[in-house]
């Protein structure tokens, strides 16, 4: 089984988990971690430290983290030093968060590494702009009448 642990500033996992229970129920291999102005990194050790320990009996643990270099991101990688098992990725959004969930619901095993790659991608994929473009309308008169 793959452990998900979604982490980020705010309430930016519980933001994202809520989201993800609405499009595909309530998953127990999802534990959301919010960093709340009121936490203390020693918390959001203590936090993370927990999450790992629940998932202690998985095959692969990927751990989605808002941003590079913030707080959670920085102690999640910390912690899985040593833990060839544990992934951190960065730059989390909703399309790559459902694209997993739904993975790991249809029970596709796919190595952490490969798996990390194909995210990767597919959060890309879900950024972008949308611009209206009008219809084009012909000038010719309709016939008939």
């Amino acid at each position: 089984m793959t452990g998900i642990i979604i982490t980020g500033h705010g309430t930016f996992a519980t933001g994202i988990t809520s989201a993800l229970e609405l499009l595909t129920g309530h998953q127990d291999f999802l534990v959301p971690i919010d960093f709340n102005s009121d936490h203390s990194e020693e918390q959001l050790k203590e936090n993370l430290n927990a999450a790992f320990d629940h998932f202690r009996d998985c095959e692969q643990i990927l751990v989605l983290c808002d941003i590079l270099g913030g707080s959670p991101f920085k102690n999640a990688v910390v912690l899985s030093f040593g833990d060839e098992r544990i992934k951190v990725l960065y730059g989390t959004n909703l399309g790559m968060a459902v694209e997993l969930t739904m993975r790991c619901i249809t029970g596709q095993v796919i190595e952490a590494d490969t798996l990390a790659d194909e995210l990767i991608e597919i959060g890309k994929t879900q950024i972008g702009r949308y611009q209206y473009v009008p219809a084009e309308t012909s000038e010719e008169p309709e016939e008939g009448i």
